[in-house]
């Protein structure tokens, strides 16, 4: 009986795996980072200043509450000039492998663009491999003010000390004979 195992022919199985090889790219992985694009926009409806980075996740598919917060703090001053956040946009593909030829044939399909409301975790479905670099958290900041105000030396309010004059007077009731 060991003979009989020992001779079958498993072939096939190592021309299978090859194959398969070929096709890892098309099957759908977990997203371990993901591209970082923020936008300034300037007081005149002007993009000022583009900035790209690559954000590694601590969790798959998965940005945290508190990692979307940092991320905000982070980028929410650029050259002293504060802005605040006008939009958060997710670009996820979760195109299905056999998808991948219509898609390319229609390319006006927006569907994996989709604005994120609320600041909170962010989830990113499974993509598949080769569209990995394509996934995209975009911020996008406006201007806030001019410049970081400094605080001025001359303009600054003296702290008041409250002390009495004299600490003799006393106060003495007066009681009432019955």
């Amino acid at each position: 009986m060991d003979l009989e195992y020992n001779n079958l022919d498993d072939d096939w199985i190592n021309k299978f795996e090859e194959t398969d090889k070929l096709y890892k790219d098309f099957y759908k992985e977990d997203l371990y980072y993901t591209n970082l694009q923020v936008i300034y926009i300037n007081r005149e409806n002007e993009i000022e200043k583009l900035k790209q980075e690559s954000f590694l996740m601590s969790k798959p598919n998965y940005i945290s509450n508190d990692e979307v917060i940092e991320i905000l703090k982070n980028h929410s001053i650029d050259n002293d000039k504060r802005y605040t956040l006008l939009s958060i946009l997710k670009y996820n593909i979760s195109l299905e492998p056999e998808e991948i030829k219509s898609y390319l044939k229609n390319r006006e399909n927006n569907e994996y663009l989709s604005i994120i409301k609320n600041i909170d975790t962010i989830i990113f479905e499974k993509s598949i491999n080769m569209f990995h670099d394509l996934n995209d958290l975009i911020l996008i900041f406006y201007e806030k003010s001019l410049e970081l105000k400094k605080p001025d030396a001359n303009n600054t309010t003296k702290k008041i000390y409250l002390r009495y004059l004299s600490s003799n007077k006393k106060t003495i009731k007066k009681r009432y004979k019955d």
